[in-house]
């Protein structure tokens, strides 16, 4: 397969990404020079060496999660976040991402309320569909380090939101430092999310913490974010490994994410090849690509060639990716759009 174009031109979706952890390079400058322009003080004392993390890089997993400080500065009144938001969406789109579901943790700010926050990331959202193909929603985040009655207040928010907005707004996550709190407090919120209609996806297995491992897997989520250390060879045990086989819960892979935050030695190690073979359903996700200097295509990619997939298994891979979108009316067009790529090459 022709790898420069092969993987720009699979449709893909993507379902783990960051806001503040996917601005670009070129999306940070612009928003460096947006606070300049609008005289706002930039505190930002550290900028691109600063936030961006390689697989050479010293920092630790706890340590990479410090870089997000850097994007909240500048994402910290509505036109910044308005700007960061619409530039982003335009470079999922330009790498060949037909469905895209974009997550944030609504923050209070001098400069705007939590409301204010989620409004103005479904404001773009909206406008975006009106010169993107690229279909886009909204993951309200839950950080682990945040107060429960913080967390509640942001479920009732995102609940507000859904009603308001269901053709953006389609989840609710639970991420942040998996060092931070336990996912047994967030439980009852979560469970209102839920039962709300809201889809939930959880960070699980990014340290090994068994027990807790378990409990996620029992409250049965809709997906799962990556999924390090779920199977005994990577620091989990054989419940919690057959509880996942058995359960089938798709898993947002993100392979530079774990390598580069040392979760996993190498892209030979990583957990990807165990969920495959044993048929665990698996999305390929970018979770921070400026952070972590990638791309979804790259992320395939990477995927391909440390595996030896085939490109038949790689559109696959993608087309299976369609039947886990939160948004239930997206699946069939995601569905068309793959098996036509899938058909135009063959595969």
């Amino acid at each position: 397969m022709n790898s420069d174009t092969f993987f720009l031109e699979l449709p893909k979706v993507e379902l783990h990404a960051h806001l503040n952890g996917s601005l670009s390079p070129a999306t940070m400058l612009e928003l460096k020079r947006f606070h300049a322009d609008s005289g706002i003080e930039d505190k930002t004392n550290a900028f691109f060496d600063e936030f961006q993390i390689g697989a050479g890089d010293s920092r630790n997993l706890a340590e990479c999660f410090q870089v997000f400080n850097i994007a909240h500065s500048l994402t910290s009144n509505p036109k910044a976040l308005a700007l960061a938001t619409s530039l982003t969406l335009q470079e999922f789109q330009d790498d060949g991402c037909c469905y895209l579901e974009l997550r944030s943790t609504p923050r209070d700010t001098p400069q705007m309320t939590k409301l204010q926050y989620i409004e103005t990331i479904i404001d773009i959202i909206q406008k975006s569909s009106l010169h993107l193909t690229m279909i886009s929603k909204l993951i309200v985040s839950i950080n682990r380090k945040l107060p429960i009655s913080e967390a509640e207040e942001i479920v009732k928010l995102a609940i507000e939101c859904y009603k308001k907005y269901p053709d953006v707004v389609v989840g609710i996550e639970l991420s942040g430092d998996p060092m931070a709190g336990e996912f047994k407090s967030f439980v009852p919120a979560l469970l209102e999310a839920k039962e709300a209609g809201l889809k939930i996806t959880l960070h699980c297995g990014e340290i090994c913490n068994p027990e807790e491992i378990l409990e996620m897997l029992k409250f049965k989520p809709d997906r799962l974010g990556h999924g390090t250390c779920i199977h005994p060879k990577y620091g989990g045990t054989e419940e919690t490994w057959s509880t996942l086989c058995k359960l089938k819960i798709p898993v947002e892979v993100c392979l530079t994410s774990n390598v580069n935050t040392k979760s996993t030695p190498d892209y030979e190690s990583h957990h990807f090849k165990l969920l495959y073979d044993a048929e665990v359903p698996v999305i390929i996700c970018t979770d921070d690509k400026g952070v972590f200097s990638t791309s979804l295509s790259r992320e395939y990619q990477i995927c391909v060639n440390t595996f030896s997939l085939t490109s038949s298994q790689t559109a696959r891979l993608a087309l299976n990716a369609c039947q886990y979108v939160f948004a239930d009316n997206a699946r069939k067009p995601l569905n068309d759009k793959l098996l036509n790529f899938i058909g135009k090459h063959s595969l």
